[in-house]
């Protein structure tokens, strides 16, 4: 027979202790787990047997206890019950004792009455007395120490059995120890109470003490007697405890119990019946002695070994349990005694039974545990049965899974390879997010090593968020629900630069379900997205100017609407057509109307916002998309800054042109409230300015057309106006609040328009500021204000400071230094009669520039105020920041003056600043002597309003300074101007 092969022999005989392993190993666990069995079962009974016993002993000690509590109860029950029979005894002994002295007095009053109704008129008056007196002596209860008497109108004792030696004496004037007349006290009680009375008295053996009589009372009429009866407290009392006593001595107890009563001293004053105690006269028994212990500390439970012979029938000393109460107010002690040995027959036949059950369970445990022992034998060899089976099973399985593992060691590896291989940048991540391994492609595209990012954190390391942040907590969100997310987002390199990347993230799920690593893969998106970036420029900006073209228009008119309606504010459409485009293109061609569209288109994008759109549409169209507009005359403003930009002639290949626009205004909500309309109806508008000449703008509706014509109309006017001199200057004057002098004038410009008379620098200020009219303007104001001041000054007129307004386009520009110097110089006018006042919003537009011009101004002499404080920023930083010698308070605070608490609170706080701060306090708009009063209670310095004068003509100022000359105003000077 040939033989087998070498391996093959090597596999069989490696085999043999496999297999007899796998015979020996499953006897082995029958052994073991029957040995187990077997030495749980003894360790289960015995423990059983040991606990049953402690039950058992525990079990007999709570009867006993018990039984020894139900004993106690019932001592303290029948203690209490004859307790509260001597309360009775004791509660009841005033009222009893006062009935029955009543009844013995009555019972003596009717005997008296019958015996003197029988013998009066039949003897004298004397032998009467005596008579009643003798029938009445043996009266009462002589024993009981109840005894009658006898008292005269006039004090004297008839009869006293209570004390014969006093009979003949009289109680008249007789006071007690508590200072009580005895006799007016008989007398009261008989007549006006209830005929009860308790009087002190001594004795006439013992003078040297006092005793109580309890005594009941009653008139008898016809011979002005008081018949009473009476009896001594010490007598009466000793009655009752001997009646207690006795009445415990018939008590009965029951089960052979005894009831004593000892005294404080320990002796036995009472028992009940059936105990033989000791007499009274020899010693005290201990037991007896600790009851009147336990007796005078309140009371107790007490076991006691009583001698033979206490209870009847006792034949030896045996063991009681007594319960004690604490002792009453006569100084007793109750106790309730019973013996032990009764309650023994009940503890007998419990542990009789009891041992009855230990036996009987300890036979059931006894044969529980020969059955469990044979139930384990059976269960033991079915299990080695089952094991052997189990065993020869799990040794095909593992051998199955051998193979299994093999195999997938090949796949790991194939795997292996894809991902270093990949060209996508691939990361392993543990389930908190920590990179694990990386491939050659991430190192390649991110610049990361590997050893540079294994065990940090993806969102940090590779995608350049904080774990924390809500972006990355979102993804993960739903990475735990879903299992898979894919995005695009910005990706960070080593070198800190960001690249667009595509991440997609994957769960890998263990055996129970739960994400154990993550597998993200990262692709390097640079390029698609250049690519998607040129496309998007294609299709949204016009390929000529380079402007957003209409697609990108609507687009944004969409938003901004939108933004519109949510901060309500208003929204400009601009509709331009250049005039005659057409002509350029057909004479000098379109490269030339090209070149002349991408300068327009220049021109249009330096005249608007950054945050405004400008677009064409196409030819020669542009459109102009205004956001955020506070009012719609803004539209207009952009517009004419559109006109004067095109307006400029064009340099385009050696030709130079000219071109005007037809703008088109629409303005929403006003126009329109959705894209299409606002362009139709901007488009319908720029054919309107067409039909009017051209070069112009219009609006779509009438009303705002009118408006914006009549601000072009004003701007125009504005700048002839100071070609024609149609600006004057008015002067209101300012005056010391303490001595009421002129001391100063606010120059407020004035234009008289000679078709619309005189308008109002609400209207004119604002156009004057945003056309920069203002700065010219404002150089008028200065030097005619100066000039005029020069001009009282040299009449000899009292110098007054002239207080002139800046605007912040003048602080802004950098002229307002050489303009002052000009007007001072020209005018001659010393500067420190000359005052800015320049309002909060000039002073915090560009503070830097406004600090250095407003100091140099400072150093001249000129005076600086701050102009309308209150209403603006009312920040104290740029009252410390600007060196200010005044500060005029807004003429809304003074206007609720002085009714007006919180203008008050403001006012007073202002003024407080102030002058904390070294500056001078102007109040305007004055016009109650209750407001000028309340201010010059606040020290506030100087004023002016319509209560002092309105503002003046220079002529009437002038007639004002000759009248008031360096006087103070005795009344308001507006009815002296």
């Amino acid at each position: 027979m040939p033989k087998p092969p070498k391996d093959v022999a090597s596999a069989h005989s490696a085999g043999k202790p496999s297999a007899r392993a796998e015979r020996w190993l499953p006897r082995a666990m029958l052994s073991g787990m029957l040995a187990l069995v077997l030495g749980l079962l003894m360790s289960m009974g015995s423990y059983y047997i040991y606990r049953h016993e402690q039950a058992y002993q525990i079990r007999i000690d709570d009867i006993e206890t018990q039984a020894l509590a139900r004993l106690d109860q019932s001592l303290q029950e029948e203690v209490s019950h004859l307790t509260n029979d001597l309360n009775e005894r004791r509660n009841g002994f005033e009222p009893d004792l006062a009935l029955q002295l009543e009844q013995e007095a009555r019972v003596a009053l009717q005997a008296i009455e019958h015996t003197y109704r029988r013998l009066n008129g039949t003897v004298n008056d004397a032998q009467l007395r005596l008579i009643l007196t003798e029938l009445l002596r043996p009266m009462g209860r002589p024993t009981q120490g109840i005894t009658p008497f006898i008292a005269e109108a006039d004090g004297r004792l008839r009869l006293f059995a209570p004390d014969p030696d006093l009979e003949g004496q009289s109680l008249a004037g007789r006071i007690d120890d508590i200072g009580q007349a005895l006799m007016e006290r008989l007398t009261a009680a008989a007549s006006l109470g209830d005929g009860h009375t308790r009087l002190r008295w001594r004795p006439t053996n013992d003078a040297t003490t006092m005793t109580d009589l309890y005594a009941h009372v009653i008139r008898f009429e016809p011979l002005g007697w008081i018949v009473g009866v009476a009896t001594r407290k010490q007598q009466a009392h000793a009655a009752a405890r001997a009646q207690a006593l006795e009445a415990l001595s018939r008590y009965n107890p029951l089960n052979e119990r005894i009831i004593v009563v000892v005294n404080q001293h320990g002796q036995i004053l009472a028992n009940s019946a059936g105990a033989m105690l000791p007499a009274p006269a020899g010693p005290a028994p201990e037991w007896v002695r600790k009851i009147a212990r336990a007796g005078r500390q309140g009371g107790s439970t007490l076991r006691l070994a009583l001698d033979a012979g206490v209870t009847a029938g006792s034949p030896k000393t045996e063991r009681h349990l007594a319960y004690i109460a604490g002792q009453d107010p006569w100084g007793w002690t109750l106790a309730a005694i019973a013996r032990l040995d009764n309650i023994a027959p009940t503890l007998a036949a419990e542990r009789a039974r009891m041992e009855a059950n230990k036996r009987e369970d300890f036979t059931v445990t006894v044969f529980t545990m020969l059955l469990a022992t044979a139930v384990a034998l059976l269960v033991s060899i079915i299990f080695y049965r089952w094991i052997d089976q189990r065993f020869q099973y799990y040794q095909r399985d593992i051998d199955e899974r051998k193979r299994a593992l093999k195999e997938s060691a090949r796949e790991l590896q194939l795997s292996a390879q894809v991902f270093e291989a990949s060209n996508e940048a691939i990361a392993i991540l543990d389930n908190r997010f920590r990179i694990v391994s990386v491939n050659p492609a991430l190192e390649r595209i991110s610049g990361y090593r590997q050893s540079d990012v294994v065990g940090r954190h993806c969102a940090e390391q590779l995608i350049g968020e904080p774990a924390d942040g809500e972006s990355w907590r979102r993804t993960v969100a739903r990475l735990r629900s879903t299992r898979h997310w894919a995005g695009e987002t910005q990706l960070q390199r080593a070198d800190g630069t960001h690249y667009p990347g595509w991440i997609s993230l994957g769960a890998v799920t263990g055996d129970a379900g739960r994400s154990t690593h993550f597998v993200v893969s990262i692709s390097d998106i640079s390029e698609r997205k250049l690519t998607e970036q040129r496309l998007r420029h294609m299709a949204e900006y016009d390929a000529l100017t380079g402007l957003p073209n209409r697609t990108l228009l609507l687009d944004r008119m969409g938003g901004a609407l939108e933004s519109a309606r949510r901060n309500q504010k208003h929204l400009g459409i601009l509709f331009i057509d250049l005039d005659r485009f057409k002509n350029i293109n057909d004479s000098l061609g379109h490269a030339v109307g090209d070149g002349l569209l991408r300068q327009v288109a220049s021109r249009l994008s330096a005249v608007v916002r950054s945050s405004d759109t400008v677009s064409r549409l196409g030819g020669d169209e542009f459109v102009v998309l205004l956001t955020e507009l506070d009012t719609a005359g803004r539209a207009a403003a952009v517009a004419s800054k559109i006109l004067k930009a095109l307006a400029t002639p064009y340099e385009v290949s050696g030709h130079e042109l000219s071109i005007t626009p037809s703008i088109g205004i629409t303005v929403s909500p006003e126009d329109g409230d959705n894209r299409d309309l606002l362009l139709k109806n901007a488009d319908a508008a720029m054919y309107s300015a067409k039909e009017n000449g051209r070069n112009s703008y219009q609006f779509f509706t009438e009303e705002l057309n009118e408006r914006a014509q009549t601000r072009l109309a004003l701007e125009n006017e504005l700048r002839r106006a100071l070609l024609r001199e149609e600006f004057s200057l008015h002067f209101q004057p300012q005056f010391d609040l303490a001595s009421g002098r002129l001391v100063g004038a606010e120059a407020l410009l004035r234009w008289q328009h000679p078709d619309r008379g005189m308008i109002p620098p609400d209207q004119f200020i604002p156009i004057a500021e945003e056309t920069g009219l203002i700065l010219p303007l404002g150089a008028w104001v200065l030097r005619h204000a100066c000039s005029v001041a020069q001009t009282w000054r040299d009449e000899g007129l009292q110098a007054v400071s002239i207080a002139v307004n800046i605007s912040a386009l003048q602080v802004r520009r950098d002229v307002l230094e050489t303009t002052v110097l000009d007007a001072l110089g020209n005018s001659g006018l010393p500067a420190h009669l000359l005052e800015l006042e320049v309002t909060e919003s000039a002073l915090m537009a560009n503070q830097d520039e406004a600090t250095s011009t407003l100091a140099a101004i400072h150093s001249l002499g000129v005076k600086l105020a701050i102009d309308d404080f209150g209403t603006g920023y009312s920040s104290l930083a740029y009252l410390k920041r600007f060196k200010l010698d005044k500060l005029k308070i807004d003429r809304s605070f003074v206007r609720g003056l002085p009714d007006d608490g919180e203008d008050a609170h403001l006012t007073k706080a202002i003024i407080g600043i102030a002058h904390h701060m070294g500056m001078a306090v102007v109040a305007e708009g004055i016009e109650t002597e209750a407001q000028a009063a309340f201010l010059s209670h606040l020290k506030c310095d100087l004023a002016q309003g319509y209560l002092y004068a309105k503002p003046l003509q220079p002529d009437a100022f002038r007639q004002l300074l000759v009248k008031l000359g360096n006087h103070p105003a005795s009344k308001p000077a507006s009815s002296t101007a």
